[in-house]
């Protein structure tokens, strides 16, 4: 970022934390007025990103609104940046691994299973990443921060893992592989009924059910098969999710048209030809 705008970098002597002092004491008074605004607001939990950005930027406007007059004076002796602004985002060119793992950084990302040993072109922006291939936007993707992280999508992996049953308990990203609480509380329960590489089978099946509809509906129907304390399987939940959706076409009551209605539309007209 130096090199774009043509700074060079300096570094503070070793032990000379006053050589920074400016930045670093209003770095922590801004860190201080946010803990005081989450204080009073009485909860640290936002529903979105967006909503937290809004109530930090909100934070930073009151306290750069008395410092409007030293602003002007600053801007009044800047010269014109000739350099274009730093890009919001950057592109990558990345082969995608045979296990179907895109690495970005120092994280990992499944991708669909079609894409496993190819390249394709990821667009890094600061809480997303975009994966393209052959020019077609193929996926978004929450952007992972920190290191060693991966973002494991079943709907990715559910074919590998059915041709491959075996290694699903061996999994290294097993605990990814169940969606929401009720999906480990059904494969606990198939475990207790059935031997283990068939109730992993039965487990996988229902995963492949979930990704080819909705999740939602899956985890609902798992929810009444738990409920009645009975053996069930796949099939099973096919037959429940069969039947929740089936919907009866309502008889619908035959329309009559007036079409005197539109003559008296015509008859307004023929007396102003008359006339």
């Amino acid at each position: 970022m130096l090199a774009h705008y043509g700074l060079e970098g300096r570094t503070t002597h070793i032990a000379s934390p006053d050589e920074d002092g400016d930045v670093e004491s209003s770095n922590g008074g801004l860190k201080r007025a946010v803990e005081q605004h989450l204080l009073l607001r009485g909860s640290r939990d936002f529903a979105s990103i967006a909503i937290y950005e809004t109530f930090l930027f909100g934070i930073m406007e009151k306290r750069n609104a008395g410092r409007q007059q030293k602003l002007a004076e600053e801007l009044a002796v800047m010269k014109p940046l000739l350099v274009a602004p730093w890009p919001h985002m950057r592109e990558l060119n990345v082969r995608v691994g045979n296990n179907g793992i895109l690495r970005v950084g120092a994280n990992g990302y499944t991708v669909p299973s079609g894409l496993k040993g190819k390249r394709v072109s990821v667009r890094v922006y600061e809480w997303q990443i975009e994966v393209w291939y052959a020019n077609q936007h193929v996926e978004t993707l929450a952007r992972l921060t920190g290191a060693n992280r991966y973002h494991i999508n079943y709907r990715h992996v559910i074919d590998s893992l059915l041709r491959k049953p075996g290694g699903f308990r061996n999994y290294r990203y097993h605990e990814d592989l169940f969606p929401q609480e009720v999906f480990r509380q059904a494969w606990e329960a198939l475990k207790a009924y059935m031997p283990p590489r068939k109730a992993d089978m039965v487990y996988l099946r229902i995963l492949k059910q979930a990704a080819l509809g909705l999740e939602t509906d899956v985890a609902q129907a798992l929810t009444q098969l738990l409920a009645t304390k009975t053996p069930w399987d796949d099939n099973t939940l096919a037959d429940l999710l069969q039947r929740s959706t089936q919907q009866t076409i309502p008889d619908l009551i035959p329309q009559m048209v007036n079409l005197s209605i539109y003559d008296q539309l015509l008859q307004p007209e023929a007396c102003n030809d008359a006339n």
